[in-house]
């Protein structure tokens, strides 16, 4: 199952994913678009996409690289690999989040925020996000630490081990989340500590959930697999109107709900329009998550100084991060820097 189900995308991906990643990324934009207009929106928990999107990385990576990690190939070549391919997609991003600065004038330090965003170089001083220019991208700064624990010392664990570590991150996490009031972690100067924890566990379980993939462990039946998978877009539009506070909804859903799904999805074969949809939806994620912090920015700037033409420019904005991101996807920037391959 776990064979068939990794070979049915043309892309070589796992097309449910694929698709759950597109869906998450989806909701993010809209978490992020909703308070520019002064509204919680109907995805106002889905920065618990990022968590699902630590998970997956670490689950996707593991079957990918691990064994040219454990045949040869160096965290050097790794991590040139992995910076390669995700910088372009995101200087873009920058760079529009510094274009909108300078066109309402806010050139304060300016040159500092986006060497800092283009570097992926946090600030974690001040209450701000560690990175102004282009917000959602601390979460790509974690991954790439994770990325590289992966390769120095996540790869050389046995299972056990392993478990160990992710338990011990689920510690620390719900710790964290108790103490902010949400696994909502990470992203400012106020609770940038709280990031090593989500991207730990986060990351950390899909190493070890694509280590139990790749050896056949417990395949899911096909009607489970697509139950399972319904869990996470189910969870981020219902979360708000759980009976539950938020540290205890939020930690459900990072512990209980995404794990589950990913390993119902990744168990799901797709084929014909349905793949193709899926694996259009995973080429959309990426972009759309690298850039649209900005965009939304730029487009709610323009809905603000045109009252009467905000209703109009709201949904054009969305449509202009999807457009974008569409053409993101099909151009060269999509495949990264080209690095010569060693492993």
């Amino acid at each position: 199952m776990s064979q068939i189900a990794r070979s049915a995308a043309p892309s070589g991906r796992l097309p449910l994913l694929d698709a759950l990643r597109g869906v998450a990324a989806l909701g993010v934009v809209l978490h992020h678009e909703a308070p520019l207009y002064g509204g919680p929106g109907l995805f106002s928990r889905a920065y618990l996409a990022v968590d699902f999107f630590f998970m997956l990385s670490g689950f996707v990576l593991t079957l990918a690289f691990e064994p040219k990690l454990r045949s040869g190939l160096n965290a050097a070549d790794f991590m040139i690999r992995r910076v390669a391919r995700l910088w372009p997609v995101l200087a873009v991003g920058v760079l529009i989040g510094a274009g909108w600065r300078l066109w309402v004038g806010a050139t304060g330090q300016l040159w500092l925020l986006t060497l800092s965003g283009l570097m992926l170089v946090p600030l974690v001083r001040g209450p701000g996000g560690i990175f102004q220019i282009n917000g959602p991208q601390w979460s790509l700064a974690y991954e790439l630490l994770a990325n590289a624990v992966h390769a120095l010392v996540l790869a050389r664990l046995n299972n056990r081990l392993l478990l160990v570590f992710v338990l011990a991150c689920a510690g620390m996490l719900a710790w964290c989340a108790y103490v902010w009031g949400s696994v909502g972690l990470g992203d400012t100067g106020r609770n940038w500590w709280g990031g090593f924890a989500r991207v730990g566990f986060g990351y950390g379980l899909g190493v070890w959930l694509g280590r139990q993939f790749a050896a056949g462990r417990a395949p899911v039946a096909r009607i489970a697999a697509w139950a399972g998978a319904l869990l996470l877009p189910l969870a981020l539009f219902s979360l708000p109107w759980w009976p539950l506070g938020v540290v205890a909804g939020d930690l459900l859903a990072v512990f209980v709900v995404f794990p589950p799904a990913l390993w119902c999805a990744a168990h799901v074969v797709l084929g014909g329009g349905a793949l193709k949809i899926a694996d259009g939806l995973g080429r959309l994620s990426y972009p759309a998550y690298a850039i649209h912090g900005p965009v939304l920015i730029w487009g709610a700037s323009l809905a603000h100084s045109h009252g009467a033409q905000a209703a109009l420019i709201r949904p054009l904005t969305v449509g202009a991060v999807l457009a974008l991101a569409a053409l993101l996807a099909i151009s060269p920037l999509a495949l990264g820097i080209p690095v010569r391959r060693k492993g």
